[in-house]
């Protein structure tokens, strides 16, 4: 079982919301970050998650 952080919880909750300008955000401080998790993680939240769901 795998750990989200709290960046990919929150670009989770962007993504269902499909609130564009959190996602940018997130997406952004995610990827300065460095982390490959984090980046394997929101590509597998995007494949996983459709997006504007909680619409």
């Amino acid at each position: 079982m795998t750990t989200q952080t709290d960046a990919i919880r929150r670009f989770t909750d962007a993504w269902k919301r499909g609130d564009d300008d959190a996602i940018n955000q997130i997406t952004i401080e995610i990827t300065r970050g460095g982390s490959d998790a984090d980046i394997v993680a929101m590509t597998r939240a995007m494949a996983t998650t459709t997006y504007g769901s909680s619409r």
